[in-house]
Parts: C-alpha cells; sequence; structure tokens
C-alpha cells in the first residue's frame, strides 16, 4: 500500500467539506457586499457565483471520490485474481506434489515390483524442493501485494546483468545475449528485479532443447521504458497466455505455476503492462513496458 494514505471522502465528510463552505461564504460575503452600492445587483451576482463555486467543489469531491474508488476496484480485482491463483495451487500443484512424495516414499520400502530405473529418494527430495520453491514464491506474490505503492528507483540494465549472471552460473548450457544501454532508471516495485529474473528462468526451464537460447533486450521509446525476453522454447500454450494478459483464472484457463503470475502482480503494481506473444516459428517474446517516472 502506499506511504500516502489516501484522503476519507465518506458521504459526511463531503457533507461537512460542503457545510463549511457554504458557511464560511455567507459569513464573508454578506458583511463584504452590506456596505456597496447595487446592493440587490451584487446580491445576485453573488448567488449565482456561489451556485457556481457550489458546483465545482461538488464535481471536485465527487471526482476524487470516484478516484479513490477506482483504485480500490482495481486492488480488489488484482486481490482476487491472485486469490484464484493460491486457490488453484492447493488445489492443484502442491496437492499433486505430495501424492506423488508419498508415492515415492512407497518405493523407498522393500518391495519387489519396485521399479528399478526410479531413485525414490532423488524423486522425493526434487518434489520437495518444488515445494519450497512454491512457498517461497507464493509468499512473495503476498508481499508484493502488501507493498504496491511503495516505488523505488531501479537501474534496469543493472537488474537484467545480475538476473543474466545468476541464470548462466545456475545453467552452463544456457546461451543469452544481451542488448541494453548502460544504464536506465525508472521508479517501480522494489521487486522488479525478481520479476526480470523469473523471466529468464522461465524460459529454461520450459525449454525443450538441450542449448536454450535468450535473448534480453533493455529498451526506451519516449516515455516509456521496459524488459523483453526472446527464447526459443515451445511457446507458451494459448490458455495460459490469455490467462495472464486477462489477469484471471477460470477452470478451462489457468497458468502452470505462479511464476509468470509473480511477474504480472509486479508489473502491475510498477504501473506497467505484461505483454506475450508467440511468434509461428518458435519460441516466446514476453514484454514488460513501465512508464518512466522523472
Amino acid at each position: 500500500m502506499s506511504g500516502d494514505a489516501p484522503f476519507d471522502l465518506s458521504p459526511w465528510r463531503v457533507a461537512l467539506i460542503y457545510a463549511a463552505f457554504g458557511f464560511l461564504w455567507v459569513a464573508t460575503s454578506d458583511s463584504l457586499v452590506e456596505g456597496l452600492p447595487n446592493h440587490e445587483l451584487i446580491q445576485t451576482a453573488k448567488g449565482w457565483l456561489f451556485v457556481g463555486l457550489s458546483a465545482l467543489l461538488v464535481y471536485a469531491l465527487v471526482d476524487r471520490s470516484q478516484t479513490e474508488l477506482n483504485r480500490t476496484s482495481k486492488r480488489l480485482e488484482s486481490t482476487l485474481a491472485h486469490t484464484s491463483v493460491l486457490h488453484r495451487i492447493l488445489r492443484h500443484d502442491i496437492r499433486n506434489a505430495c501424492t506423488a512424495i508419498l508415492g515415492y516414499a512407497e518405493l523407498v520400502e522393500s518391495r519387489d515390483d519396485a521399479d528399478a530405473n526410479t531413485d525414490p529418494v532423488e524423486a522425493i527430495r526434487h518434489r520437495a524442493n518444488r515445494l519450497v520453491e512454491v512457498s517461497d514464491e507464493v509468499a512473495l506474490l503476498r508481499t508484493v501485494e502488501l507493498a504496491e505503492g511503495n516505488e523505488v528507483d531501479v537501474d534496469l540494465s543493472c537488474a537484467v546483468a545480475d538476473a543474466v549472471d545468476d541464470l548462466e552460473i545456475e545453467h552452463s548450457a544456457v546461451r543469452v545475449s544481451v542488448t541494453s544501454p548502460e544504464t536506465l532508471t525508472v521508479r517501480a516495485h522494489p521487486a522488479l528485479p525478481r520479476s526480470i529474473a523469473e523471466l529468464l528462468d522461465n524460459a529454461v526451464v520450459h525449454a525443450d532443447c538441450d542449448e536454450p537460447k535468450i535473448h534480453v533486450a533493455v529498451w526506451q521509446l519516449g516515455e516509456v521504458v521496459g524488459v523483453t525476453v526472446t527464447d526459443n522454447g515451445p511457446g507458451i500454450p494459448d490458455a495460459e497466455r490469455e490467462a495472464l494478459l486477462s489477469g484471471s483464472e477460470t477452470p478451462l484457463s489457468h497458468t502452470s505455476g505462479v511464476g509468470l503470475w509473480l511477474v504480472r502482480a509486479i508489473v502491475d503494481a510498477s504501473g506497467g503492462s505484461l505483454d506475450i506473444s508467440t511468434p509461428k516459428a518458435h519460441g516466446t517474446v514476453v514484454t514488460v513496458s513501465l512508464p518512466r517516472t522523472a
């Protein structure tokens, strides 16, 4: 949430502001007009002026209230979308992982029909590590929502360089090329560097070849800056792409993980937009666009 709390424009406060304005107007204007010539004409003009100023005041108060209402509605929609994702994770990802762990645990027991090609201990370790990763991503998703409105200066060029270094250390076979200015700063959510790392990691995890290729471009177009990640993977299924871009999941349209939802949450909290395209040839192009606030 923003550090500057929105001004409370409840009905009683609006009425109080209007009443105070009316009282001050009557008290001051009558005393000023009373000793002037053409008293009645000035009183009429004063009345019309009061009507005009009252209309402007009411408009300003209602407009401010509507703005706050729209902002609250947007936060509510975002919260509902995140809740849908968390519900799907609990229902699908964690349940499946726990079922697999229980199945592999049975393989540890001495059985004649155990699959000799499966290392149950390694399989359990893999599934357990995945549960830890999902738990961390869910916790970060909640943190992003709570910290929405708190912006810091983020150097996109530096964030991309750090993410690429970490990726190449963890995945030695991946080939990453980068096009970026020496520095490009933007005001954004503090977790924005994490979203870039998630995009790179997602490109590697879902790669269908031995040597994944990724190109990262940091760019600026007028007052808009961004990061574009292009990979040579299998592409994002249409259902997942539709869910991410629409901001809501349905029983027939949902994502398979938390990573891209985390990216969307961070980008939304930064006042930016997320675009995902799948070229006809192969691969995926993900673009994060952000306003470059001075």
